[in-house]
């Protein structure tokens, strides 16, 4: 299954490690400062480290960025017992690559603009953010970020990783290293470079619109008044048992003043003590609420719309690489027939083409096209990158 594609002067070459197997395919020769090399691996990274210790041998003046996942993106593939790799070598395009320190989520932001800042130069078209997806706040690390770059000439996106869907420990790839509290970003430059962005979740709001009526940071207290885990666990019945996992199926919507936009959020814990719900963003106090509920087909829908709308702005019958960035909760929603989003996404893109990526506890992407980038839950986000003429 190792696939490779020369569209637009972007080299693809995408792979995948196992423990039974090792490599698939030989990894191509391309090692240079303009080699971008994604992976994203099982979050028992130690079981890995053979592999993921490879890729900095082979490619020493790459950028080599990756993450924890419950399951890798490979092409039309969800991979969940694999190391899913792509080495994507630009022509023209620069990278750069930086991290910094999370040691806990109110850091956000502080880690978001330092980021940012270290990237940050004129030529800049795009930032790649992969956090640790049990310590950040989603929403803090972006407005970190927007609030060096002009996000009118910059687009961010990235993902926040996973674990086995335990919310135990994830991890990011940092100097060829596996740790914990600390963000690392990407950052693409050049004249020539496309770097566009695309999310969609597919889920639908029901029920009557509430208000938050008290939140602090990313914990919410009450709706209506009412203790939050209290109107929850009514609306959830007998699934309520099965909390916070089953959140997954059930996620918020929070509508923008004009009602126009909403942002999915996923409930990651609660605490019995004082009935909130903990969230990876931050819970805007006075805002509207709906609950949300997803089908399969509805989600599917999501992705293939996400993947339409992208396609159409890209140049007819060019190859692109895709990186997509699906939502663990879409993943548990959708059970065995989850790789038929992936093959949804693929479908919809020019001949050729290929998707490499991983599914998160949180999406980064902007909310429309040219818009500003805001964390997602329970969304397909796809970017493509090609250098064009």
């Amino acid at each position: 299954m190792t696939m490779h594609i020369r569209g637009a002067t972007v080299q693809v070459t995408l792979s995948f490690f196992t423990q039974a197997t090792g490599w698939h395919k030989p990894l191509p020769d391309v090692d240079s400062s303009q080699t971008l090399v994604l992976v994203f691996s099982p979050p028992d990274g130690e079981q890995y480290q053979t592999a993921i210790k490879h890729l900095h041998t082979h490619y020493p003046q790459a950028v080599i960025a990756g993450c924890s996942t419950v399951a890798g993106i490979f092409n039309e593939h969800l991979l969940e017992n694999a190391v899913v790799v792509g080495i994507i070598h630009f022509e023209t395009s620069r990278l750069a690559f930086t991290s910094a320190e999370l040691p806990h989520a109110d850091d956000s932001f502080q880690a978001g603009k330092q980021i940012a800042t270290t990237l940050n130069a004129p030529d800049l078209k795009g930032i790649f953010v992969l956090t640790d997806g049990l310590n950040t706040n989603g929403s803090a690390l972006i407005r970190g970020m927007a609030s060096v770059v002009n996000e009118a000439k910059v687009t961010i996106v990235g993902g926040l990783a996973s674990d086995k869907m335990q919310f135990v420990s994830t991890w990011v790839l940092d100097q060829g290293e596996a740790v914990s509290q600390r963000v690392t970003g990407v950052g693409f430059y050049g004249k020539k470079l496309v770097f566009t962005s695309y999310a969609r979740d597919g889920f639908k709001p029901f029920g009557p619109e509430r208000v938050i009526t008290r939140s602090a940071g990313n914990t919410l207290y009450e709706i209506d008044g009412r203790p939050a885990l209290q109107l929850y666990k009514e609306y959830l019945g007998e699934h309520a048992n099965n909390l916070p996992a089953m959140a997954l199926h059930f996620p918020l919507a929070i509508w923008n003043d004009t009602k126009d936009h909403y942002v999915v959020r996923t409930v990651v814990s609660i605490n019995e003590a004082d009935d909130s719900l903990g969230f990876v963003a931050d819970i805007p106090q006075g805002y509207s609420t709906q609950l949300m509920y997803g089908s399969f087909d509805n989600l599917l829908d999501g992705a293939e719309t996400a993947s339409r709308s992208l396609a159409e702005r890209l140049p007819p019958q060019t190859p692109v690489f895709a990186l997509t960035i699906s939502c663990s909760g879409r993943k548990l929603v959708m059970g065995d027939d989850t790789d038929q989003e992936l093959e949804a996404t693929l479908d919809n893109l020019p001949a050729g083409s290929q998707q490499l990526g991983f599914y998160s506890y949180g999406e980064l992407a902007p909310n429309a096209f040219g818009g500003r980038c805001c964390l997602h839950n329970e969304t397909m986000t796809l970017t493509v990158m090609y250098e064009g003429s």
